[in-house]
């Protein structure tokens, strides 16, 4: 078997952060952050294959993270699922759906395994299309 891919996790929820450890730690090489700076920081040092993203997190929402997130040449091409309770409604996901990297909707309130499953679902597809 190859190297793990590498999944970033964006969120200002400690206990989602801890969550998504916990479940995707023994498949990926799994990073979170707090906010969106760090995000972008963390994105651009280690180039993951994928990104669980919030949408309402204090710093910089998820919309401004993903619009930053594409227009860098380093990071425009990692693709995004958005993951959130708060705001997870058509006037954001809208905003957010004019962003190419963002592949997904999704609310936190789903399966862990449904979101297992969406998250090897967008990677396959990223890979096919390389």
């Amino acid at each position: 078997m190859g190297e793990k891919k590498k999944m970033l996790v964006v969120d200002d929820n400690a206990t989602f952060r801890g969550l998504a450890l916990g479940v995707f730690d023994a498949q990926y090489e799994v990073a979170v952050a707090s906010d969106g700076p760090e995000g972008l920081g963390k994105a651009r040092e280690m180039k993951p294959d994928i990104i669980l993203l919030d949408v309402n997190m204090p710093n910089m929402t998820g919309v401004e993270f993903a619009r930053r997130l594409a227009a860098d040449r380093e990071t425009a091409g990692i693709p995004i699922i958005v993951i959130t309770a708060s705001d997870y409604n058509s006037l954001t996901q809208s905003l957010l759906a004019k962003e190419h990297n963002v592949k997904l909707f999704m609310t936190k309130l789903s399966p862990v395994e449904t979101i297992r499953e969406k998250v090897v679902t967008v990677i396959s597809k990223e890979e096919e299309s390389k």
